[in-house]
């Protein structure tokens, strides 16, 4: 949970009234008002003015420290006028920090929040601009509210050493005296902080799936199973109309297929250091897919690492980050179920496609843009579910030609979940193709694709959660856990982050069952309403991965003086083990 500093206004009025703090807008008739500003480090900590004391900012700690900035009037205060304001660090206090001022711009967070909202929910993350010069401001625009004044929070990324960081906050509306306030932040961190690398933000460029690896053919990689403790490069840059330079991550479907013990999959950018996550779990004999989405390496591949026996690895691509604006922007929602094959209300048919599971050869058609208008890709956790026959499935823009590449591989019985980036056709709609058999098919958003939203910072696997770790004992049946990745202490910002990729996976499942990953407040609630979407479908003591892109939603009130956001893991049945990767994030810019 994240704590803030809701307290500071009635903390600060109290004062006043003490006498303890000057009242700044007690003036002469012929001068304008000061804004009043006090502080406070940490949570709970002694008000101060922050001309005379330095801002603690701790590098590595989300919440960060406070301020709040108070609008008067020459009255009597009891009127409030809200003006522009500008927090500005100098070219020459930039340059003394040991950064360049566009990497300062990423670590030293700042968000803000009018009090006249209650309860704070219109917390803002506020962006610094750059300037030619190396100066950097931040603009908090005139609230329209009435309001008493404005929080301001810091929040810094890790970092080693200290750095004094000479501010000054200003007023640049009318009614206030445009003269700067001086803020020091004292910006430190602590000895083996290991610093937050960034990595570089992108916007999606969809594909229609088209296979660039496949081991049984040679397609992408020599005609031969990758063996144990081996991995194969996989050139994606200039491949498939990928560019050949700018791509910074790749969505990929990979399959694991013919394998001959049990073992995982982990795909990582060329050149890096292989994690200690993977994202494919199978045993021997089954064939698994799943959806990865992965840095590219400075050579414009990726290596996929083989733990165990020998397997085929086949790579389908579906869409890839590049750096800059040209590409599509996510926004993530809620999940919630588009298409029920089993359901009448979510698959009414039609004459040409009767009610009922897909037939052998057959398609289904789901309309996204008339739910998302706009959307010109989206992120689907498809589910096959009653197959009659070993078949797969694949998901491709409706109206265009069906790709070789499949998403989703099954046998009779089985019930298999993965998840589908796709490009949605002209008319705004995706295609669903069953090769085999019967099946039924489920279908639930997890987000979209637009000319408006986030853009995307690829990470590589890092682990953000393992109940066998912590808390140390599996999640029980109809229980929730909540995970917060957009923390410091996963490299991630606290601030402006609206969605992760992860990988999931459940290991020693005690019976068949699902989980579920969904936004969640962070705050105690009532558990007693289960969902209807599935991100993940396992038996009992099966290990089973999936990827999962999970909206993180925007900061909540939890009470007293408790603010947090989360992605909530619900398990259906049974208890199991979780484990969750984050690949990357979506920063709003």
């Amino acid at each position: 949970m994240r704590t803030t500093h809701r307290a500071l206004a009635a903390t600060a009025g109290a004062l006043l009234l003490s006498g303890l703090l000057p009242f700044q807008s007690a003036l002469a008739d012929d001068k304008l008002p000061k804004l009043w500003n006090f502080c406070m480090n940490g949570s709970g900590g002694s008000l101060f003015d922050p001309a005379e004391t330095p801002v603690k900012v701790p590098g590595g700690e989300d919440a960060g420290s406070a301020c709040w900035i108070n609008f008067t009037s020459p009255d009597s205060g009891k009127n409030w006028t809200g003006t522009d304001l500008r927090l500005a660090l100098p070219a020459e206090t930039v340059a003394a920090s040991g950064y360049s001022a566009q990497q300062l711009a990423q670590m030293l967070l700042v968000r803000t929040n009018f009090s006249a909202t209650e309860f704070g929910e219109d917390w803002t993350v506020r962006r610094w601009t750059v300037h030619r010069d190396g100066a950097m401001t931040v603009r908090i625009p005139a609230c329209t509210n009435n309001c008493t004044g404005v929080f301001l929070q810091l929040s810094g990324a890790p970092r080693e050493g200290g750095a004094e960081l000479k501010a000054q906050l200003q007023a640049t509306g009318s009614g206030y005296d445009p003269t700067p306030m001086p803020i020091t932040f004292d910006y430190y961190g602590r000895a083996g902080t290991k610093p937050v690398t960034f990595g570089t933000p992108g916007t999606f460029v969809p594909v229609t799936p088209n296979r660039l690896l496949d081991t049984r053919s040679g397609v992408g990689a020599p005609a031969a199973k990758v063996g144990s403790g081996r991995s194969v490069n996989l050139k994606v840059a200039g491949r498939a109309g990928v560019p050949a330079a700018g791509v910074t991550a790749v969505v990929l479907n990979v399959t694991a297929t013919n394998p001959t013990a049990g073992s995982f999959v982990t795909a990582h950018p060329h050149g890096a250091a292989r994690p200690t996550a993977s994202n494919l779990n199978f045993t021997a004999g089954r064939t698994v897919p799943n959806q990865v989405t992965v840095p590219v390496g400075a050579d414009g591949t990726v290596d996929l690492y083989n733990h165990s026996g020998t397997v085929d690895l086949i790579a389908d691509i579906s869409g890839y980050y590049l750096e800059g604006d040209s590409g599509l922007r996510f926004t993530g929602v809620s999940p919630k179920r588009l298409m029920d094959t089993r359901n009448p209300w979510l698959n009414p048919g039609t004459p040409e496609r009767p009610f009922g599971p897909v037939g052998s050869g057959g398609t289904i058609t789901l309309d996204v843009a008339g739910k998302y208008p706009g959307a010109r890709a989206v992120t689907l956790n498809v589910t096959a579910t009653n197959p009659t026959a070993s078949s797969f499935v694949t998901a491709y823009p409706h109206g265009a030609a069906r790709p070789t590449a499949s998403n989703l591989n099954f046998t009779a019985g089985q019930t298999v979940p993965n998840q589908v980036t796709v490009p949605v056709g002209a008319d705004g709609k995706v295609e669903f193709y069953n090769h085999s058999g019967t099946v039924g098919l489920v279908a639930d958003i997890s987000g979209y694709y637009s000319d408006t939203g986030a853009k995307f910072v690829p990470t590589g696997p890092t682990r953000v959660l393992d109940t066998r770790e912590a808390p140390g004992k599996p999640l029980g049946e109809h229980k929730e856990l909540d995970i917060q990745p957009n923390s410091w202490k996963h490299g991630i910002p606290p601030f402006g982050v609206t969605g992760v990729t992860m990988n999931v996976t459940a290991t020693n499942g005690t019976a068949g069952s699902h989980l579920s990953a969904a936004p969640s407040s962070g705050c105690d609630r009532y558990q007693g309403m289960w969902p209807e979407y599935s991100n993940l479908n396992f038996t009992a003591g099966q290990t089973i991965a999936n990827a999962v892109t999970g909206q993180v939603p925007e900061l909540n009130y939890c009470g007293g003086h408790v603010w947090a956001d989360a992605v909530t893991i619900y398990n259906h049945e049974g208890s199991v083990d979780v484990v969750a990767d984050v690949s990357g994030y979506f920063l709003q810019d």
